[in-house]
């Protein structure tokens, strides 16, 4: 009896962890684009379908907020010294490129995560893409890039990928077919924690924002 008890807490306690695992990704990333000199910090704010993007400066400000709601497809951008607020319209036609993608099944240890390296290469676009992956239920992150539909190649060339559902790069490299480097996004750090819905609402007292 006394081994049958053992053998059920053993199994609980192993579907409880499958189980968390299996949860989607709520909590921080915090992550750097280089691009050139200019080197910007950055921070994810994650909970269901929602995600706040917080711009960092150089003193470690707040410098500019992004509420993006990946179910509404909406972006709301806030403005934290001028206490504004402005709907920002998706305007933008996808961009149709042809890109060659792999799976290289290299393997190494970023941010506490086993990362996988992706490619995927256009020689039309004189691109290369290198993207070392992390499994973590990250389902937020393509609707993300969707939603905000950016124009640059590291956002472009990833939705160009097949089998994302989940992953996120922890290191993103983009370079010309020479080999020059034109951008880089590193994670330095990611946190698995419940967030306040408050995060990803409009705080009291800003004002919209109405283009004339």
């Amino acid at each position: 009896m006394c081994n049958s008890a053992r053998h059920l807490a053993a199994a609980a306690l192993l579907f409880t962890s499958f189980a968390m695992n299996a949860q989607s990704f709520e909590g921080i990333i915090e992550f750097t684009k280089t691009t050139g000199p200019v080197v910007t910090n950055y921070r994810y704010f994650v909970k269901g379908g929602h995600v706040r993007v917080e711009e960092i400066s150089a003193k470690g400000n707040v410098q500019g907020i992004m509420l993006v709601d990946t179910r509404e497809k909406s972006v709301t951008a806030l403005s934290p010294d001028r206490r504004l607020y402005m709907d920002v319209p998706n305007m933008r036609l996808p961009k149709d490129i042809k890109a060659e993608m792999k799976k290289t099944g290299e393997s190494k240890q970023l941010v506490g995560y086993a990362c996988e390296k992706w490619t995927v290469k256009s020689t039309a676009e004189d691109r290369q893409l290198t993207y070392w992956v992390a499994q973590d239920a990250f389902d937020f992150f393509v609707p993300l890039l969707e939603t905000l539909n950016r124009k640059d190649e590291q956002a472009v060339f990833f939705l160009k990928m097949e089998d994302t559902k989940g992953v996120f790069p922890m290191l993103g490299i983009e370079q010309k077919l020479d080999g020059s480097e034109v951008s880089r996004l590193e994670v330095t750090k990611v946190v698995r924690d419940e967030q306040r819905p408050a995060l990803f609402e409009i705080p009291q007292g800003y004002t919209k924002f109405e283009r004339n």
